[in-house]
């Protein structure tokens, strides 16, 4: 079980989060072989927070434009996921649950169970022996990681239903209008089964959240967010 604890999301266990989403999505070229080779520099060499802040610092200045330019990458995904001292807010449900999809899909599963509170998330993936919670230092510094590969990846269909990601991108879309309160989730590869704690209750279907990602897609082409 991972801890919630923001101390225990250690420069090295960043690294491979970053390196395991690098490695799926399958990246090639020049650039992503700068990128993987410097993560797997730091995750070999496991320096503390400090250590780590400092010399993505220095490479992001190195003379190799290669190094440089995947070094200043990282620092500013690293600075931008531990931004502030107090604990953050818990970020949206759309970008919360569109980085819980991106787990999910990394790890293959075929359906699982998602708890979402004011503090933190929990995911439970069936056939998975282990069970991931997630505190808001750490899911901040989870969808810092992620956004250090957007850009860099050939980008899915936005509107595709076959990855986790988009499809729970888009049931907390959702989930975002409603009035704040917990959720749980059941979701697989054909729908996610909604229910909050003041009664809400929904079942989305693939085509459901295919209208709903084309409604996404359609708002961020006249000049919505991300």
């Amino acid at each position: 079980m991972e801890s919630s604890d923001p101390a225990t999301l250690s420069p090295q266990a960043w690294c491979r989060r970053i390196l395991n989403s690098l490695s799926q999505r399958k990246l090639e070229g020049r650039e992503a072989g700068d990128l993987e080779m410097l993560l797997t520099f730091f995750i070999e060499l496991d320096p503390n927070a400090q250590s780590f802040t400092e010399m993505l610092m220095r490479y992001a200045n190195d003379p190799r434009a290669g190094i440089a330019d995947a070094a200043g990458l990282l620092q500013r995904a690293w600075m931008r996921g531990r931004s502030g001292q107090v604990a953050p807010p818990m970020p949206p449900l759309a970008e919360t649950l569109r980085t819980v999809g991106g787990l999910l899909d990394e790890a293959l599963t075929r359906a699982a169970y998602i708890i979402t509170s004011p503090d933190m998330i929990q995911i439970q993936m069936f056939g998975e022996p282990s069970q991931i919670v997630l505190g808001a230092h750490e899911l901040q510094q989870e969808i810092a990681a992620r956004m250090a590969l957007r850009g860099q990846v050939s980008p899915s269909d936005p509107t595709g239903t076959e990855r986790y990601e988009t499809r729970l991108r888009a049931v907390g879309t959702v989930l975002d209008e409603e009035p704040p309160q917990s959720f749980a989730l059941l979701v697989t590869r054909r729908s996610a089964v909604v229910e909050g704690a003041e009664d809400y209750y929904n079942v989305f279907t693939n085509e459901d959240l295919g209208v709903l990602l084309r409604a996404i897609v359609g708002r961020r082409t006249d000049g919505g967010d991300e």
